[in-house]
Formats: structure tokens, sequence, C-alpha cells
């Protein structure tokens, strides 16, 4: 019974944690789309920033003891960059390296 409880209250927890993340996922997607309104970004350099994000919260997504250095353009696929954003395999690719390269300049979301 105290198990079941337990293991009830986790779950509980482990919701409402996801909620907190989705929310704040959100408020700093649209604190990025603001900021790239503001600068005039092409739509290339928009998605870019975009998959560069994706990768960012990959990165940061990972446990602590299993995460890299540096984030991992591969912590993203190429399918979920063409889903993502809509474009073809090869763009898919060219908008990641893109991403990982502003990344490896500085770029934070």
């Amino acid at each position: 019974m105290a198990r079941q409880a337990t293991a009830d209250l986790t779950a509980e927890q482990a919701k409402a944690d996801a909620a907190i993340l989705r929310e704040l996922t959100a408020r700093t997607e649209a604190a990025a789309l603001e900021a790239e309104d503001t600068a005039r970004l092409s739509p290339r350099e928009r998605a870019e920033r975009k998959v560069a994000r994706l990768i960012l919260t990959a990165h940061h997504n990972l446990p602590a003891d299993q995460r890299p250095a540096e984030p991992d353009m591969y912590a993203v696929s190429l399918e979920a960059v063409q889903e993502v954003l809509g474009v073809s395999h090869t763009v898919a690719g060219q908008r990641r390296q893109a991403a990982a390269d502003l990344i490896a300049i500085g770029y934070t979301g």
C-alpha cells in the first residue's frame, strides 16, 4: 500500500514537472521568436536558430553524468529536423550543420 502511494506521488510529480517544462519551453520559444522578429532574420536564419534550440534542448535534457561538455548536433536526428521544418533531407542536414556552427560560436538560444 505504501509503495503504491509512493509510486502515485512520484507519477504526479513527474506530470507536474513535465507541465512546468512545457510552459518554460513555450515561453523560451516565444522570447526567441520575438528576438528574431526584432532582428529581422530571414526564414533560413530563423530555421537555423530553431534547430540550434532543438540541439541545445536535447543536450540539456541528458542526465548530467551522460552529458558531453559541448552540445552534439547528432542529438537531433535529420528526420526530426525534417519534420520540424518541413524540408528535405538535404536541407535538414544543412540547417543542422548551420545550427551546430551557431552553437560553436556562442549561440545559447
